[in-house]
């Protein structure tokens, strides 16, 4: 049966607290079939994993919908079907919230002026509060009838026990104050506490609302920047299309200034592509004929024909987008241990509701029933997880979002709560220290050649050549527009150099052990120049002809432009960097001391690299990995954090947990610095939350009232509640406009 193991991510409608969530999952949970159910309260949305074969989509909606949520599935139309739910919820929260204001204020200033209000008053009172306790408040009770017939609990079960308390109490009192002075008890009416504190519960759920919709803006500006149709060419014929429509192989017109549709290859034109939005690299890049573009780059000053190769879901873009929301949906250790939190933190408020309302009215019998009810009822309004709920997920939306606008990708949340806190990182060389591809550094000519002549025969010869060198000294040699000479009897010898005939002359181009093999011995000016070269790490591409060496290329892979600069952010920040290559060790120390790295290891092994993480490790350090080869995917699987670099390998990418869409080192600074100012956020949410609530209920409690005299006003509590959730989200809200530098 495991074959059959389906995992789903989908809109859950519907939420509005942290508990909301809690019970969401826990009724999944408890569905035959389903094997893992992960909520997220912040993105509103519940990864699943279940098996088809026990249990469908429908069942999940049913049992969903017996506790008041909505599972929105693809087929109903997806996002855009929970995006019209979530509208419309908020469009009604914004009536209900708008209809308590109204009716509440006169019910509180009627309050405040006369504070025992005589019987026709109390009358009044009680017309005015049935609009906000029957409509405006109406969620919170149907909400906490459905969960408690499921022996379930979240924030609304908390306002519906206090804000109903309340109401009945007033009503009582209302309508038959003899039941209650005849017990002795004063008959007070609390009709403003009931609909001020529904009245600021609708505030703060509509304030949140808005402000954890800005947390998701940055994936949401993601999916805006693919566009919706694309100008098909097909028969000589331009025809506006759905970018859905286009296929593998189809042609397509990008004009300036827009945004190029699809992942494909310039078949004509050249224009400048403004990548930032994808690669995080801020300066555009000059592309023509032959080169690569992505999906959402700009296209800025000119008409160009791109051939497709992946449209639609298949897009870097889109994958970019998938990982996003992966990220989103995943949770970190610490908020693994909030939920288990949130889970017993409501029916413990109920209990210490209770404990309140005894020892106030049983235990402490010199003061009124009154105080009883006021204690119990703020203990209940004030002790909101909400806060508590929103810590963690905010931040790492506002976080994951950040990232992605910087090029930098989280796989999933553990990431952010990891790599910030790294105090080594182990990094490759090629391709991640350096660009990962040849580039001519200088032509050296024998003496007495016709330099023209000789770099027009090696360009002409190289270009045959499919091997990196040869293809980087074929590049450099060629000028545009330039005529290279004919070349005929082309022969490659894999693994060694190739043989050509160019102007009625033999030649042979390859690697110096090649050439001497061919009889070309070199001159006392040549050996010199090789043996520099090679003492300096750099390759050589050789030619010779007529048993003579003619021209030497000498070739190094540069270092990134940033390295240095990255490199030393790193240890400025005390992380130890430490190199490790597969390439020779003059390389490695070349390397290494231009970029001010101490400690390397030349000649390493995939296995090898594996190893030297896990020693660190056991040394009790907490390690990164950044590289872009297969050959370092062991290592940064076995990471504390892995990160690979824009530009590396499909399996690179899939071992690590943090991906760089952009090819400058600095974003592994970058990726670094957001994790750990995320990490800084994500505490200082929880040590609010958590401190809120430890302080808040003995306040509201009574505690204070031996040495002030004063009890905390519910409506007072309702709007600590509501400001608490509010200054969490906006201070995961700093994390978007974060610097990283």
């Amino acid at each position: 049966m495991s074959n059959y193991i389906t995992e789903l991510t989908l809109p859950v409608s519907g939420m509005s607290c942290a508990a909301c969530a809690s019970s969401v999952e826990s009724m999944l949970k408890s569905q035959d079939g389903i094997l893992q159910a992960e909520v997220n309260y912040a993105t509103a949305s519940v990864r699943v994993r279940f098996n088809p074969m026990q249990i469908g989509l429908h069942d999940m909606q049913t049992a969903l919908k017996q506790i008041g949520y909505d599972l929105v599935a693809e087929e109903e139309g997806g996002e855009d079907a929970f995006a019209g739910l979530e509208e419309a919820r908020r469009r009604v929260l914004k009536q209900r919230l708008i209809s308590a204001a109204v009716f509440s204020t006169p019910v509180f200033v009627l309050s405040m002026i006369w504070h025992h209000p005589g019987a026709a008053l109390q009358w009044l009172l009680l017309g005015l509060s049935l609009p906000v306790i029957f409509y405006s408040g109406a969620g919170f009770y149907l909400s906490a009838f459905r969960l408690a017939k499921h022996l379930k609990t979240n924030m609304d079960t908390l306002v519906a026990l206090g804000t109903g308390a309340a109401f009945v109490l007033s009503v009582i009192n209302t309508v038959a104050p003899e039941l209650m002075t005849g017990s002795g008890i004063t008959g007070y009416v609390y009709y403003e506490s009931a609909v001020v504190i529904i009245t600021l519960i609708l505030l703060g759920r509509y304030l949140e609302e808005r402000s954890r919709s800005k947390a998701s803006a940055a994936i949401r500006s993601l999916m805006d920047l693919s566009p919706a149709t694309a100008l098909r060419i097909a028969g000589g014929s331009r025809r506006e299309v759905p970018v859905a429509m286009l296929m593998p192989g189809d042609t397509v017109l990008v004009r300036p200034g827009s945004v190029v549709p699809v992942d494909g290859i310039i078949t004509s034109g050249n224009s400048w592509i403004e990548e930032s939005m994808m690669s995080g690299e801020p300066v555009p890049v000059f592309k023509g004929e032959g080169d690569p573009v992505l999906a959402g780059t700009l296209n800025t000053n000119g008409a160009l024909e791109i051939r497709t190769l992946k449209s639609g879901k298949d897009t870097a873009l889109a994958g970019i987008i998938r990982m996003v929301n992966e990220a989103q949906n995943s949770k970190p250790p610490v908020q693994q241990l909030v939920d288990r939190i949130s889970a017993v933190f409501v029916p413990v408020v109920i209990l210490l509701s209770i404990l309140t309302f005894a020892a106030w009215a049983w235990i402490i019998p010199a003061h009124t029933l009154a105080h009883a009810i006021v204690t119990s009822i703020s203990v209940l309004i004030i002790a909101c997880p909400c806060a508590l709920g929103l810590a963690t997920p905010t931040a790492l939306i506002a976080a994951i979002g950040r990232g992605a606008s910087a090029g930098i990708l989280f796989r999933e949340a553990a990431a952010i709560e990891t790599a910030g806190r790294i105090d080594t990182l182990v990094i490759d060389k090629t391709g991640t220290l350096t660009k990962g591809r040849p580039s001519v550094m200088k032509v050296h000519i024998a003496s007495g050649e016709d330099p023209e002549r000789i770099r027009h025969i090696f360009a002409s010869v190289a270009g045959y050549s499919d091997h990196p060198l040869s293809a980087a000294v074929s590049k450099s040699l060629t000028a545009e527009g330039l005529k290279l000479p004919e070349v005929t009897n082309f022969s490659n010898i894999p693994g060694k150099g190739i043989t050509a005939n160019c102007e009625g002359t033999d030649w042979v181009a390859g690697s110096p052990e090649f050439i001497r093999s061919s009889g070309a011995d070199p001159q006392p000016e040549e050996v010199g120049v090789i043996k520099q070269a090679e003492a300096d790490g750099s390759s050589l591409v050789v030619l010779a002809g007529n048993g003579k060496i003619k021209a030497i290329a000498i070739l190094t892979d540069p270092l990134r432009e940033d390295a240095v600069q990255a490199v030393q952010a790193l240890h400025d920040r005390g992380i130890s960097i430490h190199m490790l290559t597969g390439d020779h060790e003059s390389s490695a120390a070349r390397v290494a001391a231009k970029t001010g790295i101490k400690h390397y290891v030349a000649g390493a092994s995939p296995e090898d690299k594996a190893e030297y993480v896990s020693r660190l490790k056991e040394d009790g350090h907490l390690v990164a990995v950044a590289g872009d080869g297969i050959n370092d995917t062991i290592a940064l699987a076995r990471a504390d954090a892995g990160i690979a670099m824009g530009g590396g390998t499909d399996a690179s990418r899939e071992a690590a947990s943090i991906t760089l869409t952009g090819h400058r080192l600095m974003q592994v600074t970058e990726a670094i610095i957001l994790s750990a100012k995320s990490d800084r956020i994500i505490k200082q949410n929880l040590w609010w939350a958590f401190g809120y609530n430890v302080l808040a209920i003995p306040v509201a409690a009574g505690l204070l009232f031996p040495f002030t005299e004063l009890l905390l006003n519910p409506m007072i509590a309702s709007a600590a509640m509501a400001f608490s959730s509010v200054s969490v989200v906006l201070n995961s809200l700093r994390l978007r406009s974060v610097k990283l530098s």
